[in-house]
This record gives structure tokens, sequence and C-alpha cells, in this order.
């Protein structure tokens, strides 16, 4: 039986997650650098339920080449013509133009083990069909493999752009 017609309660818990639960269910993760899915440490299966079962934008880079993955609350932040779909695609491929900024954040809680806490910062990037000024809260945090190792880092965030600007107006 191949993925796409398997019975939604033969699947892991979080394939039950909308749209990006099932981008992970059918991605052919044998091509990747964390390989097949039966195979994936029970820290990666975790972590990647609690960010595909929550309510809140949230993304998860992990492994070595920081694999990209998201929920459903996050999606629309990626835009109509952008950086979707995403899962399963390398950190520095997805985010190559503003890897100045993502790739110091990472490397900062990987060496500290320590959250990083930004708000509304500004991070322009590419997303429905063009580089747009984008602001953000958010923070990014260890997420811990097995042996107590970090092995990714989560993002929890919320974009500010509106706020931000309707503050800049009425000053």
């Amino acid at each position: 039986m191949n993925k796409t017609s398997q019975n939604i309660e033969e699947l892991p818990l979080w394939a039950k997650a909308g749209e990006m639960g099932q981008l992970v269910v059918n991605h052919d993760w044998s091509k990747t650098s964390i390989g097949n899915v039966e195979d994936w440490p029970l820290s990666l299966r975790i972590t990647l339920y609690n960010v595909l079962h929550s309510g809140f934008p949230m993304f998860l880079f992990w492994g070595e080449e920081f694999l990209c993955f998201y929920n459903d609350a996050f999606r629309p932040s990626l835009g109509g013509e952008g950086k979707h779909p995403a899962i399963g695609k390398k950190a520095i491929t997805v985010w190559g133009e503003i890897w100045h900024i993502v790739g110091p954040l990472l490397q900062k809680v990987l060496v500290t083990g320590e959250a990083v806490v930004m708000e509304d910062a500004l991070i322009p990037y590419y997303r429905n069909g063009k580089v747009e000024d984008i602001y953000w809260t958010f923070t990014y945090s260890p997420a811990l493999g097995e042996e107590d190792k970090i092995c990714g880092v989560l993002v929890t965030c919320i974009e500010t752009t509106k706020y931000v600007l309707e503050k800049k107006q009425s000053l």
C-alpha cells in the first residue's frame, strides 16, 4: 500500500494535523539526511507532533542541515507565491536571502543552549511574488534530541507587521 492510499488511522498521530501533517506524511524522507519516518528518533516525533498540533505559528529546524517543518498556523506567513512548500527542505535553501539573519540565530541556540527572543524584528523575505518587509516577534528555542543533545531549533512566532506599521503611522 502506498503512503497516499493509507487509511488515516494507520498513520502516526501527527499525520492528522491538517495540511502540513499530510505534507509530512507524503514527503519522501528517504532522500533526506533524517531518513524514513519509521527511523526517526522519538524526540523528533514528539516535537513534530507538538508543532503540527499547535494553533500558534511554529517552525522547526531539525538536524545538521536544519530541515524545515512548520504547522498550518505558520503556513500563511510563507505567502501565496514564495517558500511553500518548504517541508523537508534544507533551511539554507528555503531562507537563503535572509540566511545572514537566520543562520546566526540557529547557531547561537545550538552553541549556548539558550533561547533567543526578538520583538517586532524586521525580517524582509520573499513571499507573494516579491520581497516584503515583515515584522516578527519570536523565540528560537533549543529542541532536545536523544541523550539531551540539542538536535534542532523550535521557533514560536507571530507576525506583527500590521501592528508595527499602525504604531509607526500613529507617531
